[in-house]
This record gives C-alpha cells, sequence and structure tokens, in this order.
C-alpha cells in the first residue's frame, strides 16, 4: 500500500519504478524490529490501512542504518541497468544518496514514531482515526507521553491542517527537492508531534 499512496496520496512508480525497494525503505524499520507495533485495518476482505509505530529511542538511527541499506540495494539495480528504461528511478536514488539526510527536519527527543496509510477506497471512513484511536491507546498503556510523525506539505495540500484538530502541532519543518521535476511550488518535509494528556482523539 505505501507504493499506491507514495506520491502525495497516489502511486509512486512516476517517480520511482521499484515497489520491492521503495516498501522496504519504508516499512523494514518497523516489521523488521517491532512488529507488535504495527496496527493493520481490514474491510470487506480488503487491507484498508495500516499504522506502523517505533517506541524505541534509537529509532532514528535504525532509519538511517536500514534506509542506508536499502539505498544501497537500489544504487546497485540502478548501476546494473535495472532502471535505465525509467530515468526517474535513478533521479530519485541519487536524491536518496545525496540529500535525503540533509532535507529532514529535527524530531523531538525521545518521542514515539508512527507513520500510516489508508487505501484510497477508505479514506474519509474513519479508517485512519481508528488506527490512531489504537496507536495512541497503546502508547499511554506503555506510559509513553508523546509521539511524532512526519509528512509533506505544500502549497494546495496542507494535511498538518487537518493534524492539528487531532492535537499535533508542527515541531520542525524543512524544504525538500524529493518532487522537485513534478512539482514547481515549494514542497516541505513536517514533524508534527503530540503531548498526549489522557483526553486525545
Amino acid at each position: 500500500m505505501c507504493c499506491d499512496t507514495g506520491f502525495f496520496g497516489k502511486p509512486i512508480d512516476r517517480i520511482f519504478c521499484d515497489r520491492e525497494l521503495f516498501a522496504d525503505l519504508h516499512t523494514t524499520p518497523y516489521l523488521d524490529y517491532e512488529p507488535e507495533w504495527a496496527f493493520v485495518a481490514e474491510a470487506d476482505g480488503r487491507l484498508a490501512g495500516y499504522l506502523l509505530g517505533s517506541v524505541r529511542h534509537d529509532f532514528p538511527w535504525l532509519l538511517v542504518y536500514e534506509g542506508s541499506r536499502t539505498a544501497m540495494r537500489m544504487c546497485s539495480r540502478s548501476l546494473k541497468g535495472s532502471y535505465d528504461y525509467h530515468p526517474r528511478s535513478r533521479l530519485y536514488v541519487r536524491w536518496l544518496l545525496t540529500r535525503s539526510f540533509r532535507e529532514r527536519p529535527r524530531h523531538p527527543p525521545g518521542a514515539a514514531h508512527m507513520h500510516f496509510n489508508v487505501a484510497a477506497a477508505y479514506r474519509g471512513r474513519g479508517v485512519g482515526l481508528a488506527l490512531w484511536r489504537a496507536f495512541e491507546a497503546s502508547l499511554q498503556a506503555a506510559d509513553i507521553p508523546h509521539y511524532y510523525g512526519e509528512l509533506f506539505s505544500c502549497p494546495g495540500r496542507r494535511p498538518e491542517l487537518a493534524y492539528r484538530r487531532y492535537g499535533l502541532r508542527i515541531y520542525d519543518q524543512v524544504d525538500t527537492s524529493v518532487y522537485t521535476p513534478e512539482l514547481s511550488r515549494p514542497v516541505h518535509l513536517a514533524c508534527v508531534h503530540k503531548v498526549l494528556d489522557g483526553n486525545d482523539l
């Protein structure tokens, strides 16, 4: 599903053609280390959405470690010509290796992390909110007081405004060039943060 929503809620194929490695990049740090913090929603016998969480204090370093491993696999495939038919994929790999680590916002120390996706057919039907509530309830049960997530924002598409209704505030944001070839307007990668107070969502 992360491949179907990887480009502002639309399929990532326009940006990067290797769905296997794109999925690894965005799910391995969660599923291989803390599968117990994965929440899944099903509807009509189909995957409707998921939320992947981490409560490890070293999660930012884990992202770098696993992300670097996946990026090197992408680089290897690119050098072998696997992406020759799709030049935009080579640009994506180059961005990942040379710019991605500089285009990351600061994160609140000691906070849990969450990343979620909802299938297009189930957006606006409470799936994301149900996953979110389950995650927050688990955090509170584990006495974890705050968490953060990341999102892309640009003029005309500002999801942080919706997040604000549920108590998340922008902690930091930076400009990112990952979608520069496709979008002429500025794009920001924002870190949104929430402190749990027992009366959430």
